[in-house]
């Protein structure tokens, strides 16, 4: 099973998209970053704790180019 804590967003969408997710799994932490939307390119790191995941999320967030990185953090709609 894979959970989603959180999830940001830069904001653009095509090519300049930017996502970041921070993932629970059975077994540890899950961060991905993917650019480019739903079929852009995408990297997943794993962890076996929260702060080094978080460590990494902040990482990714950052590198981002200034003029990409209008990070809005995205909330679940709960039914």
């Amino acid at each position: 099973m894979v959970a989603r804590v959180e999830h940001w967003f830069n904001r653009r969408y095509g090519p300049r998209r930017r996502d970041v997710y921070l993932l629970r799994t059975d077994t540890g932490w899950q961060v991905r970053g993917r650019r480019g939307g739903a079929d852009g390119e995408e990297v997943t790191h794993y962890f076996d704790h929260e702060a080094d995941a978080r460590r990494m999320v902040q990482r990714l967030l950052d590198t981002v180019p200034p003029e990409l990185s209008n990070w809005a953090k995205m909330s679940r709609h709960r039914r």
